[in-house]
């Protein structure tokens, strides 16, 4: 809801602050206070045009801040899907006209058309000769659906789902339907595709393990220089780890017995001298065995080229290339047996055709029901607003055509003079 409308130096308005509370908000005041500059501000906020006149005479500038609390989750998914962040849950909208205008929303710079976007979804204005939501024929079906929502809710959701089938297999079958030169064309390319796949022989993992053993050959050279050089450090040569511990062991065994605690570090001492002992055997048993292969390494890479290969033709995995042929067998099966598929495919468009047309016929069953009571409910009201003659009523139309909503097309009419014929509200 808007909370805080602020302007200043707007026509005969210094500043002034406006503060609403929920309910109805009423401004009153004589001709000339300046209620009219009021609404006109909210206006400019939300991106109405804005001429250099307005601002007040000898101020530098015109400002207008709109302050909303946004308190709905369909709302907040709404503006979070046009990449507008709320600040604890509130949203401004600001205008500052200069010789131009800038428009803001929370301090953010943002083109007009995107506050316009935004403020449809916080406020509507209604006024004479303004444009209102209320005119707009799209949304009178809106309008009695959200009255009828609970009785709409599980409908809507089953025509929704059934919807959605509905047009995959629509969709299905217009592909479907191909001349048998570009079907022969298609099922050629399909066997070329999936011979391709399955020669390669790829499987879940395989790159991984192929990219490791590429990097490991490819430096086969470095790492072999610097196995053999920790080797030499540790084990080989008077200056070696090995001797040294070696020696250092020997110093502290001829004196270990004089003194308790020299014990024990000898103990650890020649754990270490163990430890080193087990890693050169393993680092000697390293350098025995490596040496390179170089026709290992041009298998793998040329396998890895193979597999990049199908990656950029397939996907980016080895996954989705599998789950590439997959699907590629699948449509060489269908095409293979093509008028058996077609057949098939004919048969289940019927099947979720009728499924719709069922459920847009219950939708429009309720909607025609529940928009019996909404007009009789608007009428009342509009006579306790000394209309004693006036009309109102919703018509119905088929929109030629099925949709997740259902295939009606309403308008709400109204006729508040006597003798006068229903006509819709935007005349």
């Amino acid at each position: 809801m808007l909370q805080n409308l602020y302007v200043k130096n707007l026509a005969l308005i210094d500043e002034a602050e406006v503060e609403f509370t929920p309910g109805l908000n009423i401004l009153t005041g004589e001709t000339g206070a300046g209620k009219s500059i009021i609404i006109g501000s909210a206006n400019l906020a939300l991106g109405a045009k804005a001429q250099k006149e307005m601002i007040r005479e000898n101020a530098p500038y015109g400002l207008v801040e709109l302050t909303f609390l946004v308190e709905e989750e369909t709302l907040k998914q709404k503006l979070s899907a046009m990449d507008i962040t709320l600040e604890d849950g509130y949203l401004v909208l600001s205008r500052k006209i200069v010789n131009g205008s800038v428009s803001k929303i929370n301090s953010e710079s943002v083109p007009a058309a995107k506050v316009k976007e935004v403020a449809s979804l916080l406020i509507d204005i209604h006024g004479q000769h303004e444009h209102q939501s209320l005119l707009v024929r799209k949304n009178h079906l809106n309008i009695l659906d959200a009255y009828a929502k609970e009785r709409l809710r599980e409908e809507k959701e089953r025509l929704k789902g059934a919807y959605a089938a509905y047009k995959k297999i629509k969709t299905e079958l217009g592909e479907a339907d191909i001349d048998s030169a570009k079907r022969e064309r298609e099922v050629s390319f399909l066997e070329y595709e999936i011979d391709e796949i399955e020669t390669a022989n790829v499987t879940p993992g395989e790159d991984v393990q192929l990219e490791a053993d590429y990097r490991r050959l490819l430096n086969g050279q470095k790492i072999m220089e610097a196995v053999s050089n920790a080797y030499e450090q540790t084990s080989e040569g008077y200056t070696s780890a090995s001797e040294q511990v070696g020696r250092a062991l020997k110093e502290l065994s001829s004196v270990s017995g004089y003194d308790e605690p020299l014990a024990g570090l000898e103990s650890q001492l020649t754990e270490i001298d163990s430890l080193l002992n087990d890693f050169n055997r393993e680092l000697a048993e390293y350098l025995s065995d490596a040496c390179f292969d170089e026709e290992l390494f041009h298998e793998t890479e040329q396998r890895l080229d193979t597999i990049n290969r199908l990656k950029a033709k397939y996907g980016g995995s080895i996954e989705e290339i599998l789950s590439s042929l997959h699907e590629k067998k699948e449509r060489l099966s269908k095409l293979s047996d093509y008028d058996t598929y077609l057949a098939k495919l004919k048969k289940q468009y019927k099947e979720h055709e009728a499924e719709v047309s069922r459920l847009c016929g219950e939708v429009s069953k309720i909607r025609r029901e529940e928009a019996e009571k909404l007009t009789e409910k608007i009428r009342q009201e509009l006579t306790e607003l000394n209309f004693p003659d006036v009309l109102f009523s919703m018509e119905f139309r088929q929109a030629g055509q099925f949709t997740a909503n259902g295939c009606d097309d309403a308008e709400f009419l109204i006729s508040t003079n006597p003798g006068e014929s229903l006509k819709p509200l935007s005349q």
